[in-house]
């Protein structure tokens, strides 16, 4: 349905869109920042431990904010000023980020401290996606939704395949850490790009209720929506095998491939070419076959991916698998957007992000934390060979679900 908040005339196009278009290079930087921070930080994990259990320890720690805090996250971010809390939620990563840096050159290597440090980035980072989502809902009109999905996801995977390549080029400096004080950086021009936003109408006008009543209000509404329930199901599991396959392929790559970080970066870019081809061509297959077979071959897609890296020995392989799960995620991840997005009215829109986004984390922490055992007993062929038969079993469960037939 369409929401009085959309803030753009239905004969506008979406490059016209002013605050659109502030989100979409916001995007753009913060995606760089954090693809670097991504990939620095469990190198800085595996220089200071060169231990599987460290790493995944610290990846745990960031996916916890999620799992505790995302559903109240939400009702806050439907209750304030999005705009000063998404300044906030920048500004203090930013801080922190600084702090990081400051540590690890002090050579200050206490491990519960950098968990927590990695605890409230994540929970600050949340904040701010939370917000995003719910601008973007403000600024575009559902006709438009999948196209602005698909031009924020493009501009995530150009980064996908430039940010690893430039932090290839920033882990060749003298301190490993400098790639932390760009992230630090593009926080620090998105703060300043986020104060140009214009939203009319941007709270809602009506009465406000008591805390509690708004979260049961969005509890509702979710478990009312049975098409975002079974999406959520399905996430769920998918998200513990992609998360765990993100930091396995790190370690397996320094550990067994003894690749040197520089080119570790540069091959990683290639899961961002993958990407950048699955949001080019996303509207055209969502025309010819409709979001939930989309969706279906997607999961199909990431297994077979699980199985190449389960047969790696070689570069070449590895640099297949990484772009066939670019491809794969970018397409999947995309979907379940739409679907969110699509679903959802824009007053509830900060609550059921929250709800969502802790629903699909549920699984995540228990996952990272067990595999990091799992490859220091067994090794990473334990964990590839098992996210490729999940994700062959829930391709399986969705046939003959409703979401299938989603147009």
């Amino acid at each position: 349905m369409e929401t009085e908040l959309s803030v753009i005339k239905p004969a506008s196009k979406i490059r016209h869109n002013r605050s659109f278009m502030i989100i979409l290079s916001s995007v753009l930087l913060l995606a760089f920042g954090n693809k670097l921070y991504e990939i620095i930080l469990p190198l800085m994990m595996y220089d200071i431990t060169h231990s599987s259990v460290a790493m995944s320890s610290m990846k745990t720690a960031e996916l916890l904010p999620n799992f505790f805090f995302a559903i109240f996250i939400g009702v806050f971010v439907d209750r304030v000023n999005k705009k000063h809390w998404v300044l906030w939620m920048i500004g203090l990563q930013a801080l922190l980020l600084l702090l990081f840096v400051y540590l690890f050159r002090a050579e200050v290597h206490i491990l519960p401290v950098y968990y927590a440090i990695g605890f409230v980035l994540m929970t600050l980072n949340y904040g701010y996606f939370n917000a995003q989502v719910s601008l973007t809902k403000l600024s575009v009109p559902n006709r438009q939704l999948t196209e602005a999905n698909t031009k924020l996801s493009f501009a995530e995977t150009i980064v996908g395949i430039m940010g690893p390549a430039l932090s290839g080029l920033i882990l060749m400096l003298s301190d490993i850490s400098d790639g932390l004080l760009i992230t630090s950086l593009c926080y620090l021009i998105v703060m300043g790009l986020f104060t140009q936003l214009k939203l009319a109408q941007e709270n809602r006008t009506g009465p406000r209720n008591r805390f509690m009543a708004e979260f049961l209000e969005g509890w509702k509404a979710f478990w009312q929506n049975k098409l975002l329930m079974t999406m959520t199901v399905f996430v769920i599991f998918l998200n513990c095998t992609s998360t765990v396959i993100s930091t396995t392929v790190i370690f397996f790559a320094k550990d067994t491939m003894h690749l040197s970080s520089s080119t570790l970066a540069i091959v990683l870019s290639v899961s961002g070419v993958g990407g950048l081809a699955g949001s080019m061509i996303l509207n055209r297959l969502r025309q010819a076959w409709g979001l939930g077979k989309v969706y279906g071959a997607t999961i199909l897609l990431n297994g077979l991916a699980y199985l190449l890296l389960f047969y790696t020995h070689h570069l070449p392989l590895l640099i297949t698998a990484l772009l066939l799960t670019g491809f794969s995620s970018t397409l999947n991840s995309i979907c379940v957007y739409c679907v969110r997005l699509e679903q959802t009215p824009a007053h509830l829109m900060g609550r059921i992000t929250g709800i969502t986004g802790t629903c699909f984390r549920v699984g995540m922490p228990i996952a990272v934390y067990a595999s990091g055992w799992v490859i220091a007993w067994w090794g990473t062929p334990v964990i590839f060979i098992s996210c490729a038969v999940m994700n062959v079993l829930l391709f399986l469960i969705f046939l003959p679900t409703r979401l299938r037939m989603v147009h």
